[in-house]
């Protein structure tokens, strides 16, 4: 399940970060942010384990906030995906 433009628009409250206009930019800043934070944690916590960074970074900035990441890249241009855990009822 994506996740809807007022769920990027909470995420940019809570960094606040002034809302751009358009929907593209509100998206592209929220996965900027997002994706900034998580390189970072990984490189802070343990570079030479970085799958064990990966995980503990994971935790704290995504699945707490009922997110789950797909696929990122550090290098270069940063680029993140994620989506909204679905809970069981």
């Amino acid at each position: 399940m994506g996740l809807t433009n007022g769920d990027y628009i909470k995420i940019l409250k809570y960094y606040k970060i002034d809302i751009p206009d358009s929907k593209q930019q509100i998206k592209e800043e929220a996965t900027k942010i997002l994706g900034g934070k998580l390189c970072r944690c990984i490189k802070k916590l343990d570079p030479v384990n970085e799958a064990r960074s990966i995980g503990i970074c994971t935790k704290t900035i995504f699945n707490r906030k009922g997110l789950t990441r797909g696929k990122f890249n550090c290098k270069g241009k940063r680029q993140l995906t994620f989506r909204k855990t679905r809970r069981k009822k």
